[in-house]
């Protein structure tokens, strides 16, 4: 065997950490609230419209169907239900952003009601009583007792959701 103390290659260098700017911690935490503050915003402003554009398709539909025994012609009522949907789902997608929004959401707007709606059923539908007729729209919110707990599992459902898909392994 030959030597291979005198190999005419020299020695690896050694390893060295990689160098991150001294300000690049700070930027990604600014980056961070910006996320959170936006996710929480849309989120926020998007459930209640989306219940509400929700309630009232599913209300006059329900009413309609009830008083014509017909399902056909109601095709206004359900594309206000779909839009109150697609409303509720970019509410819920706001979780890949960061879950705080739907996690806010989820507990503004359907954790909240659905717990004052089975404490005090009579004090949450005298307030009801009190909102404006909205394109023949007077009976808000006559299932809340599953609306609102549907709201809060699929609001807080996307933030766990959001969370985890945040975090790196």
């Amino acid at each position: 065997m030959s030597d291979t103390s005198d190999s005419s290659y020299p020695p690896p260098p050694p390893p060295t950490a990689p160098t991150v700017p001294a300000n690049h911690r700070h930027e990604k935490r600014r980056s961070m609230v910006l996320r959170h503050l936006v996710s929480a915003a849309v989120a926020l402003v998007l459930t209640p419209i989306g219940i509400v554009l929700f309630d009232i398709g599913a209300t006059r539909y329900r009413t309609l169907q009830l008083v014509a025994l017909d399902d056909g012609g109601n095709v206004p009522e359900l594309l206000v239900m779909g839009i109150g949907l697609l409303l509720l789902l970019a509410a819920a997608a706001c979780g890949r952003v960061s879950g705080l929004g739907p996690l806010l959401a989820g507990l503004v707007w359907g954790v909240v009601p659905a717990v004052w709606v089975y404490a005090d059923a009579i004090g949450f539908y005298e307030v009801v009583l009190e909102l404006p007729t909205v394109w023949d729209h007077s009976n808000w919110f006559g299932v809340a007792s599953y609306l609102f707990p549907l709201v809060a599992a699929l609001l807080l459902g996307a933030a766990v959701a959001g969370r985890w898909a945040g975090r790196k392994p």
